[in-house]
Order: C-alpha cells, then sequence, then structure tokens
C-alpha cells in the first residue's frame, strides 16, 4: 500500500504506540486521524508533530468504550477525509498489579475490557462499515504476547487480549475473499506509560531492556506496505535481552 494521500485511524494516539505510530504515519505522507479520550493531551502530542505534516491530522476526543463516542469519530475521520484506508487499534489499559481470578474485583474486570476488547470491536465494527463499502482497508489490533500465553495474575488482561486475539481471527476469515485485509502485532512489554500505574514501581533499568513505541510502529509501516496479495495475520516481537 502506497501510503501518500491514504487516511488512517489511530487510536490512543496521544502516547505510547499511539502517538508513535501517528508519528510514523505522518511521516510517510498519510492522514491521520488521532483518537484519544484526553482532549488536552492529544492537543499537546499532535502540536509536537513537525509543522509539516501537522495540518495532515485530524485530532478526535474520543472514547472508545463508548459506542456512540466511536461511532461519531469515525464518521468524523471519514467525514474530513473523505475515506478510511487504515485502522489502528492501540488504544490499551493494563492491570495496577497481578491478581489471580478468584481476587478480581468486577468494576476492575470491565474497566479492562471495555478498553481492550469492547473497544477494540466498536472501532472494528465502524471502520468495516466504511471499508466494506470499498472493499478495501487494512486493520491492525495491537495485541500482546499475552493474547497466546498465559502468565499466571495477569488474569483481566490476558483474557481482554486473549478475546481481541479472537476477534482479530473472526475478521481476518470473514474477510479472507474480500479487498480487506487484518492483522494484529503481539508485542511483549513495550516502554510506555503503562508502567507509571503499576502498584509496584517497575525499575528504570527494566524499561531500558523493553521495547520502544517506535519499534511498534516500524512493525505498522511494514505491515501496511506489504503488496495488496501478501497477508500477515500476526507478528509477535519481543524484546531481546543481552
Amino acid at each position: 500500500m502506497e501510503l501518500k494521500g491514504t487516511v488512517a485511524v489511530v487510536t490512543g494516539a496521544n502516547s505510547g504506540i499511539g502517538l508513535a505510530t501517528m508519528k510514523a504515519l505522518t511521516e510517510k505522507g498519510a492522514y491521520v486521524a488521532a483518537l484519544a479520550r484526553n482532549e488536552d493531551k492529544l492537543k499537546q502530542a499532535i502540536d509536537g508533530l513537525p509543522s509539516h505534516v501537522r495540518p495532515n491530522v485530524i485530532g478526535i476526543a474520543a472514547d472508545v468504550r463508548d459506542e456512540a463516542s466511536v461511532r461519531n469519530a469515525v464518521d468524523q475521520a471519514a467525514a474530513r477525509f473523505g475515506k478510511i484506508d487504515i485502522l489502528v487499534n492501540a488504544a490499551g489499559v493494563s492491570m495496577s498489579g497481578k491478581q489471580l481470578v478468584q481476587d478480581v474485583d468486577f468494576a476492575e474486570w470491565n474497566r479492562i475490557m471495555e478498553t481492550n476488547l469492547n473497544g477494540t470491536f466498536l472501532l472494528c465494527r465502524e471502520a468495516l462499515r466504511l471499508m466494506t463499502e470499498r472493499n478495501s482497508g487494512y486493520i491492525i489490533n495491537i495485541l500482546s504476547t499475552a493474547a497466546f500465553q498465559a502468565s499466571g495474575g495477569n488474569s483481566i488482561y490476558a483474557a481482554s487480549k486473549f478475546g481481541a486475539r479472537a476477534l482479530t481471527e473472526e475478521m481476518i476469515a470473514s474477510n479472507r475473499q474480500s479487498g480487506i485485509r487484518v492483522s494484529s502485532i503481539s508485542p511483549g512489554a513495550v516502554d510506555t506509560n503503562i508502567w507509571s500505574f503499576k502498584k509496584e514501581p517497575v525499575s528504570q533499568e527494566s524499561r531500558d531492556t523493553m521495547l520502544k513505541p517506535e519499534n511498534i510502529a516500524d512493525i505498522v509501516l511494514f505491515l501496511v506496505n506489504q503488496p495488496a496479495a501478501v497477508h500477515i495475520e500476526n507478528i509477535t516481537v519481543t524484546p531481546w535481552f543481552r
């Protein structure tokens, strides 16, 4: 896919993988509808982009947990740019600490599921609604190694990512004969602000060994640059300790 002139919707665009992806896509000439819950942080993120790409970005305050908010955001993006070629679901939340299933609070379960699974579903549904009309598009869901391998004590997060993986695989199967491709990226630990919300502090030394958001953004570019006849279902990427 030639990125220049394409239109991408990126969630979680005010920080971490979403921000890195927004930067990477705009540098390649794409127009980006940047979605995030926090409007002020989103504006700061867009203001931090190089001046020559800023006009190609629209910031939309949207809550991926809310059906009406998601539909409105996708419709805004399509109205502004005329189409949607790419969706990158990068918004995500994690548990504040390890918990066994028997200790999980239902409110905490819902908090994580609403963003990681429900949000992914809602964005995919709305993007597919428009992509199907043109029989063209690319959806990339940012999962986790937790979507493939449980680690113990990571119950809600793992369940949310396993669910998003199943959703991704179902969309792959459903669109196999169409012009719409669906892929996932499943990273190990990535150095984002998600670690700042952990009950037990994560040392800077540990964070230095993690993947960087830019590593994941590079894989997004790799996927969308593949010829239309090439489909990659999932890329798993982990830190390589030296």
